[in-house]
């Protein structure tokens, strides 16, 4: 059982991802074993823990690691590839179990359980038209027709859309890759339709905003900082569906500001001319409710955690490990 949003993360990054269970999986690592020594691949399948008890992804186990903690206290460490989204959810008792070769129950709330491999997943049973996944590109793609190269490269679209970094959509853009790039996240691809911007490994969401002084219109005077705060409605990109319920998605917000007033020197580039402030989204909705907005001084009462970049990521992890999931 995983959150489906730690499963869609790894389902639009490429399907490989690891996990890590509190539990010594002693049957689970010798039949790991067995597998690999039979030229075969074990399989994992996944329910959703946030949901009703439904089988959701399939994968294959790679690796499993376990670890001896502390005395007997241990911890599973398991690496998995090819994390694929089944057709039609499936229910628990679909499965059965390998121990009394019953059908698992639909109620059963243990993080994992011990299955014969059902027939759904020897035939292979996925259909439909789930989300393209995302390759990591270089920049030197070149465009081309009829397998002949153009002459321009995707690097060059590059320069031509996302120059101005100065601008409000890019500059959101960049203060996110800023913070994902202070906490090491920047291995993956950014996903545009997520309800919440970065993931921590320990499943903590976070929401990124940004807001500058300084726009690349014609300005009177210096723009007067805010922050957009509102409730959403999350869209699940694995199933286009809208979750109707509105709320804050993310578990901390971390507030960017660009506090540089200088026009003939401002440089998002440049990390010493960022501030960020940082606050759970606890305090958000105890503070100003379902409020949309939030300017600089009413966000400094609320007494955010003020880091320049070089702090930042050590900020948000430690406000991060005082939040349960």
């Amino acid at each position: 059982m995983r959150k489906r949003d730690h499963l869609n993360f790894v389902f639009m990054n490429g399907g490989t991802g690891t996990f890590s269970e509190k539990k010594k999986w002693k049957t689970g690592y010798s039949l790991f074993l067995e597998a690999k020594e039979n030229k075969t691949r074990m399989p994992i399948i996944f329910s959703a823990a946030d949901e009703n008890n439904e089988l959701i992804y399939f994968a294959f186990l790679e690796s499993i690691y376990i670890e001896e903690k502390k005395t007997n206290v241990f911890e599973t460490t398991y690496s998995l590839s090819d994390l694929t989204e089944m057709k039609v959810a499936k229910s628990l008792s679909s499965l059965v179990l390998r121990s009394s070769s019953k059908p698992l129950s639909d109620n059963y709330i243990r993080p994992y359980a011990i299955c014969h491999t059902p027939d759904f997943l020897v035939n292979r049973e996925i259909g439909g038209l789930p989300p393209i996944k995302k390759s990591r590109k270089s920049g030197s793609e070149a465009f081309h027709k009829s397998g002949n190269e153009q002459g321009f490269s995707l690097l060059d679209f590059w320069k031509w859309s996302v120059s101005d970094v100065v601008s409000n959509s890019q500059r959101g853009i960049l203060a996110e890759f800023i913070v994902a790039r202070a906490l090491n996240l920047t291995g993956t691809i950014r996903s545009e339709w997520d309800a919440y911007d970065l993931l921590l490994p320990n499943g903590i969401k976070i929401e990124v905003k940004s807001s500058a002084y300084i726009q690349t219109w014609y300005q009177k005077d210096f723009s007067k900082i805010s922050f957009g705060i509102p409730e959403t409605k999350k869209l699940d990109e694995m199933t286009n569906k809208q979750v109707p319920a509105s709320r804050r998605q993310a578990d901390i917000y971390v507030f960017c500001l660009l506090n540089h007033k200088i026009q003939e020197t401002i440089d998002p580039l440049n990390t010493d001319q960022w501030d960020f402030f940082i606050l759970s989204t606890s305090v958000l909705n105890a503070k100003v409710g379902r409020q949309k907005k939030i300017s600089l001084n009413s966000l400094k009462r609320l007494d955010p955690i003020h880091a320049k970049y070089e702090d930042l990521s050590h900020q948000i992890e430690e406000l991060a490990g005082t939040i349960q999931t």
